[in-house]
């Protein structure tokens, strides 16, 4: 916004216009520690549901 308007503007500004466009801080969840990437990805392809015939 300071760029735009050619004036600082102090950070909690920028975060209430932000919230009245009601944009929100999106980051992804944190992974947890003992999680094992080879078990989801077989736990993954054996529970899709198959169609029905």
């Amino acid at each position: 916004m300071s760029g735009v308007l050619g004036r600082p503007i102090h950070p909690q500004r920028g975060w209430e216009y932000l919230k009245s466009l009601e944009m929100r801080r999106r980051r992804p969840r944190p992974a947890h520690i003992d999680s094992d990437i080879e078990v989801q990805t077989a736990w993954k392809k054996n529970s899709q549901l198959s169609s029905p015939t």
